[in-house]
Formats: structure tokens, sequence, C-alpha cells
């Protein structure tokens, strides 16, 4: 069975990870489509049309499944899977290398800026994790492959493809940057209901109401004011933070420093 090395592209990517390896859903695609040719849908959807207009749309339906059966890969990068003109496979086996880890502008070379609209800073993050575990023993420490992704759950488990997932691990290197309200960002982690944030607030930020919220946390830099309904208590790095919920612990949060870096743990 394939080991990491064979499974990591020489960009960095986990072949496994990629929804052109994910064989049940190009499996459950092609079932689909035997079956709807089996009751001819195709008519059944012309007649429910006159009456629902969603069935019109039936033969739009057919096309994107057709391309999703066209979608599978049928082998790694490593086995020369993958776009044939890969113009970063190209330019790594032009240099006599195996993978973008071995390039010395691998992290800031512009081949590989386009992939951060779909893999946000995983790429860079994976290539860094090879550099320090080997490409042989490292995809327990890979970052989410695509953007949308913030947990493990939404990352099909590639149970059998010749590693475990390591889900004790949080790679926050690998999540793409959320900016939910103006002066603050975070990277967030969710699983079993729970949250793993990683804020940061600027002068910027202001709370638009008193927060009832519970928050458990660590300030990693800056400084950090909190009215509790007329008392203020000053979090710095270092400090810890643990706020109950409830009305009686309403708060208001305000930045003292140019911005306030934190870990923060929350109930979803």
């Amino acid at each position: 069975m394939p080991g990491d090395r064979e499974r990591t592209a020489c960009c960095g990517l986990y072949c496994g990870d990629c929804i052109p390896a994910h064989r049940p859903l190009f499996e459950a695609a092609r079932r689909l489509s035997e079956e709807l040719e089996k009751c001819q849908f195709e008519e059944y959807a012309a007649y429910q049309g006159r009456g629902n207009p969603t069935f019109s749309a039936f033969g739009t339906f057919r096309e994107v499944l057709d391309a999703i059966s066209s979608l599978p890969c049928p082998t790694t990068c490593f086995h020369g899977g993958g776009r044939p003109d890969c113009p970063i496979r190209t330019c790594v086996h032009g240099k006599g290398m195996e993978g973008c880890w071995q390039c010395p502008a691998g992290e800031t070379c512009a081949l590989l800026e386009p992939m951060a609209a779909c893999h946000g800073d995983t790429v860079r993050y994976n290539l860094r994790m090879i550099r320090q575990l080997g490409a042989n023993n490292w995809a327990q420490a890979r970052g989410l492959h695509y953007t949308w992704q913030r947990s493990w759950d939404q990352q099909w488990p590639p149970k059998g493809l010749g590693t475990d997932v390591d889900r004790y691990r949080v790679g926050l290197d690998s999540l793409p940057w959320e900016s939910p309200a103006t002066g603050v960002r975070c990277k967030r982690y969710v699983h079993h209901g729970q949250s793993l944030r990683l804020a940061e607030f600027t002068r910027e930020f202001v709370e638009p109401d008193w927060c009832s919220k519970g928050h458990i946390g660590y300030v990693l830099e800056g400084v950090l004011a909190v009215d509790f309904h007329g008392r203020d208590v000053v979090f710095v790095a270092g400090d810890g933070l643990f706020i109950p919920p409830g009305h009686e612990h309403r708060h208001q949060a305000r930045v003292i420093t140019e911005s306030v870096l934190l870990v923060l743990v929350d109930e979803e």
C-alpha cells in the first residue's frame, strides 16, 4: 500500500485528500447515473416539470453528474497522476528534485500562488512539515486540504490509504483567516461542538453590545481590557482568562495596544 512519500505531490499536497481521489464519491455518482437510466428518470422529470419548474433543470443536473464522473485521478502525482502539464511538477523535475520542499524558493515561488485560492496556507504549511519530518513520515501533521474545511470532520479520513489521521493535533497555520467583524480576524477549528480559535483584535474592534457568553483563553501578545459592567480587568501577555457565561458576567472588551493575539476555546 502506498506510503506518505508516494501520496505526496510535488507541491506538498497529500494526494489522498484531493476530491479526485475520493473513490466513494465517484462510485455513488456511477450508481446514481445507472439508476436514473434504468427508470428513465429523464422522462419522469419532464412530466414533473409541468408542475415543478425545478425538474426542468434535470438536463443541467445530468451534465453536472457526468462532469463529476470525469474527475477521478487514476494515480498519485508521484506516479504521474494529476495534470499531465502540471507546471509545478515540470519545474521540480527540471531541477532534479522530488518536490518543492527541496527548493530554497519553495515557499515564495510564484507557481504556488494560484493554489492559495483553493488550499489557503496549507501548501506552504505542508512544505514546512515535510522539511521537518521528512517526506516518508509527515502526513499526520498535514493541514486541511481545502479552504472551506474547518475541521477533520469535514475531510474524509483517508483510512486505508497509507496513514492514520492525527485527530489530536491542530495545525492552525494551515487554517484560513476569517474576518467576522471590523478589527478582528481569527483561525477557527471546530470539533464536537467546541471551537479552538486563534484570534487577533486591533483597536478598530468595538463590541456593539454587552456579551454574556463564556470565554476561556490565553493572551499571547498585547494588552486587552474587559469592562465587566463598570469594573475594568486588564489582561496582558501570559494571562489566562476564564469568563463564565451569564448576564451577571456580561462584558465588553477593548484593545489597549495596537493589537492583541489570544487563543480562545468556545462552545459552538
